[in-house]
């Protein structure tokens, strides 16, 4: 189970002046890892980012693997924040069997949601590089798991389980996930290798235009591939002899 980062609140004018200390110091942080990584961040250039005396990063944090993992979980609330709404609506969908086309409608939404809060939020841009190194490896890996648990666990079941709904096979199955992240990609790697990205578009910016390009394709995209699932799973499901109780997708060879 992933640590929780401790939350002590100032003695040094109040719970709101405390708070909002606690919070610049996470945000310089976030920075800082994100431009430096986990090793190369100290906690003295934090605390001057931050513009606060090292004591009072300890005080908060104890350590850097403290504010490493405080910087996680703020991360991992915001995008949450974002996500829910369109993650929730999902499930309930799933819940309640929907059909074919409404869940793929969700899924699309799940990714435009994720497209604006990339593109929209002012913090996403600080977050890139941080989120970058954590996936590759750097850093305390109780951080990982903090997003992964609250938001990337979560979220990927959701879009798994339709995958898996369009494929006749289960939101865990080995093809299910590889299809999933093969989807995913599409917004990761603007997210993930932006420079390029943009580099490649000759864009030098994602302005509301752009951003509206970027969530079409991937909206067409995502439906022409779930829509072919599906006819791939009937297909499949209609030449099955009657006897036959497994999984439609099971059959294709």
């Amino acid at each position: 189970m992933a640590r929780t980062a401790k939350h002590r609140h100032a003695v040094d004018g109040g719970y709101a002046r405390g708070e909002e200390t606690r919070a610049r110091i996470v945000m310089a942080a976030v920075r800082m890892f994100g431009e430096r990584g986990f090793d190369g961040a100290s906690t003295r250039d934090i605390a001057t980012s931050a513009g606060v005396n090292a004591p009072a990063l300890q005080y908060y944090f104890d350590n850097k693997e403290g504010v490493y993992l405080a910087c996680a979980e703020h991360i991992a609330k915001r995008v949450w924040e974002s996500m829910s709404d369109a993650v929730a609506r999902a499930e309930q969908a799933i819940e309640a069997n929907a059909a074919d086309e409404r869940l793929i409608e969700l899924y699309c939404d799940i990714q435009e949601q994720l497209a604006r809060f990339m593109f929209n939020s002012p913090e996403a841009g600080d977050w890139r590089l941080f989120i970058a190194r954590m996936q590759a490896g750097e850093g305390p890996a109780a951080a990982f798991q903090v997003i992964y648990q609250k938001v990337n666990g979560r979220m990927s079941t959701v879009l798994s389980t339709i995958v898996g709904r369009m494929i006749g096979r289960p939101a865990d199955d080995e093809e299910t996930l590889v299809r999933t992240m093969n989807m995913s990609g599409q917004l990761h790697a603007f997210h993930v290798a932006r420079r390029s990205m943009m580099t490649k578009l000759n864009w030098d910016t994602v302005d509301d235009r752009r951003l509206n390009l970027l969530i079409h394709v991937v909206r067409e995209h995502t439906g022409v591939l779930l829509r072919s699932m599906t006819r791939i799973r009937n297909a499949a499901s209609s030449v099955r002899p009657l006897h036959d109780k497994r999984p439609a997708s099971r059959m294709r060879k």
